[in-house]
C-alpha cells in the first residue's frame, strides 16, 4: 500500500518516496499544448502547490518522476527549461514595505542559482532583468510558475490599507511579465481568489482563466473513479474501521467529501480530507477546521445575509468571477474560498446562470456551526442541550417549549442588526434547525399556500406559516 502524501507538496518527494500520486498529467498536457498564459482558482488545501511542483519538475525535464504516467511518452524530454517559481506562501508580507523587501530577496537568491550579477534597483526592472539574464544565458525560454499569488492580499482582506498597498506592489512587479513576453516560454498562476482585472491582472499578459473551464474541472480533487482506481485498499482498510461494506462505505465517504464543482457536472471530493480521512480511518472535519478564515464570518456578519449557507443561491458569472478589496461581495467570497460550489450550470435568456450550494457534509455541518456560534456565542454543550429540548417538544407537540428553544438562540444574537430584517432571522431559524439535527427547507410552496419553512423530524413534518405582524415579533423578541 503506497502512503499517503499527508503534507508533502513536492512532486519529487512523492515520486521518489512512493507516495502515492493521482495522475493530474493528461490535464497538464491538454493545458501545455493549448497555451501558454494561465490561471486557476481553487480554495486552500486543494493540491494547488503539487499541480505547481509537477508543472515545475515536467519543465525541468525530470523524465523518471514521471514513469507510469500519462505524460511519459508525449513529452519531449530532450528540451529543459528554466523555471522561475514564485510561492508567496514563504514570503514576508506584513505591509508592503516588507513584501517588497521579500521579492527583492527571491530575485538576488534566483541570480544565484543561475549564477547571474543582477544590477537594477527598480524592483520591477530587477525581475525584468532576470528573465532576459536568464534566457540569454541558457538559451531558453522561462517558465514562471507563481503560487499562492493572493496571499499578501487575502491575509490582510480585513485592513485594507494593507491589503490595497500590497496589491499595488504585486501589480507592479508582474508588470515585468507583460513587458518581457517574448522571454517567456510558459506562465502559470494559482490562488484562491480572483481580483478584478483592474487591481492585478492589468500586470498580466491575458492569462486564460481556466478555473471555471470545463476541461479542467478535475485537475485538482479526485474524482470518484479515482478514489476507487487509487484509495481500494484504503477504502477497505475504513469498512473495516467503520464496520460497514465497501459500498456503504464509499456513499458515506461521498457524502462527507465530494461534490465539488466547477461546472455544474464534473464533481470531485475534497483532497484534503479524504487523506486525512484514509490516514486517521475516521470521519471529521478536517479540511474546515485546519483553518476557516475569520474575515470570512465578520463579511457575513457584516451583510447580515445568510441565504447563501441556508439554501441554493442563483449567481451569474460575473459573481463568481473577481471581487473587489474594498467591496467583497459575500457570494463571491464563498465560492472563491470553497464554501459554495456549483451545483448546476445552464442557460437563461443568452446568459450563463449558476446555483451554488454548499458541498458536502463536513462543510456544511462545520460552517453552519461556525455561524451559530459566531452569533450567539453558545458553547456546544450549551448546543447539545437545546437539541435534546428540541426533539422533545417537536415529538411532544409542545410548540411552547419549540419557541422556547429558538427564543433562546435570538436572543443571544450578539450583532447588531439592520433594522427590521425577517430575512436575517428566517436565515438563524434555519441554520438553528439545521444545526440541531433537523432537516429542513425554507420558502416552501404548497396547495394551500407559502410556507416559511418545512422540516421534518423521525415520521413527522411539520409547517411553520407567518401570518401575522405579530408572529414575526415574537420570532424577533
Amino acid at each position: 500500500m503506497q502512503k499517503l502524501p499527508i503534507g508533502t507538496q513536492s512532486f519529487s518527494i512523492l515520486r521518489n518516496e512512493n507516495y502515492l500520486y493521482v495522475d493530474k498529467t493528461p490535464q497538464i498536457h491538454k493545458m501545455i499544448n493549448n497555451g501558454r498564459v494561465y490561471f486557476l482558482s481553487r480554495p486552500r488545501r486543494f493540491g494547488k502547490s503539487l499541480l505547481v511542483s509537477t508543472l515545475e519538475e515536467l519543465f525541468s525535464a525530470n523524465k523518471e518522476l514521471f514513469k507510469d504516467l500519462y505524460i511519459y511518452d508525449k513529452w519531449d524530454w530532450n528540451k529543459k527549461y528554466p523555471v522561475i517559481k514564485i510561492d508567496f506562501g514563504s514570503m514576508d508580507y506584513e505591509n508592503s514595505d516588507e513584501l517588497k523587501v521579500s521579492l527583492f530577496d527571491f530575485l538576488d537568491e534566483t541570480s544565484e542559482k543561475f549564477e547571474i550579477e543582477l544590477k537594477r534597483r527598480n524592483l520591477a526592472q530587477r525581475f525584468g532583468e532576470l528573465i532576459k539574464k536568464i534566457n540569454k544565458k541558457l538559451k531558453e525560454k522561462v517558465v514562471i510558475l507563481i503560487d499562492e499569488y493572493d496571499k499578501p492580499i487575502i491575509d490582510h482582506i480585513t485592513n485594507f490599507k494593507i491589503a490595497d498597498e500590497n496589491r499595488k506592489a504585486l501589480n507592479n512587479f508582474y508588470q515585468s511579465l507583460k513587458a518581457n513576453d517574448e522571454f517567456l516560454k510558459f506562465i502559470f498562476i494559482t490562488g484562491i481568489s480572483k481580483f478584478s482585472s483592474t487591481s492585478i491582472f492589468s500586470g498580466l499578459n491575458n492569462p486564460n482563466d481556466i478555473t471555471l473551464d470545463k476541461d479542467y474541472t478535475k485537475i485538482c480533487g479526485y474524482t470518484h473513479k479515482e478514489l476507487e482506481e487509487c484509495f481500494k485498499d484504503h477504502i477497505e482498510n475504513l469498512a473495516n474501521e467503520e464496520s460497514l461494506n465497501y459500498k456503504e462505505t464509499l456513499g458515506k465517504i461521498e457524502h462527507w467529501y465530494d461534490g465539488y464543482s466547477w461546472d455544474g457536472k464534473t464533481k470531485v471530493y475534497n483532497p484534503f480530507s479524504t487523506l486525512f480521512l484514509f490516514n486517521k480511518r475516521e470521519f471529521s472535519n478536517y479540511w474546515f477546521s485546519s483553518g476557516t478564515p475569520t474575515f470570512l464570518m465578520e463579511t457575513l456578519k457584516k451583510e447580515n445575509n445568510l441565504q447563501p449557507i441556508i439554501e441554493p443561491i442563483v449567481a451569474t458569472k460575473n459573481d463568481l468571477d473577481t471581487f473587489k478589496i474594498e467591496n467583497i461581495h459575500p457570494t463571491t467570497l464563498l465560492f472563491q474560498t470553497g464554501y459554495l460550489t456549483i451545483k448546476e450550470k445552464s442557460k437563461k435568456y443568452g446568459a450563463t446562470e449558476y446555483i451554488l450550494d454548499i458541498p458536502n457534509y463536513e462543510v456544511r455541518e462545520s460552517l453552519i456551526n461556525e455561524i451559530i456560534l459566531a452569533y450567539t456565542n453558545l458553547s456546544n454543550g450549551h448546543l447539545k442541550e437545546l437539541k435534546n429540548k428540541t426533539y422533545t417538544s417537536i415529538l411532544n407537540k409542545d410548540s411552547k417549549k419549540f419557541i422556547e428553544v429558538l427564543e433562546n438562540i435570538y436572543h443571544r444574537l450578539s450583532y447588531p442588526l439592520k433594522g427590521d430584517d425577517e430575512k436575517y432571522y428566517h436565515g438563524i431559524f434555519l441554520a438553528a434547525l439545521y444545526l440541531l439535527g433537523i432537516d429542513s427547507q425554507g420558502e416552501v410552496t404548497t396547495y394551500s399556500g407559502r410556507a416559511d419553512t418545512v422540516f421534518k423530524i423521525k415520521d413527522k413534518t411539520i409547517i411553520k406559516k407567518s401570518n401575522t405582524h405579530q408572529q414575526k415579533i415574537q420570532r424577533q423578541s
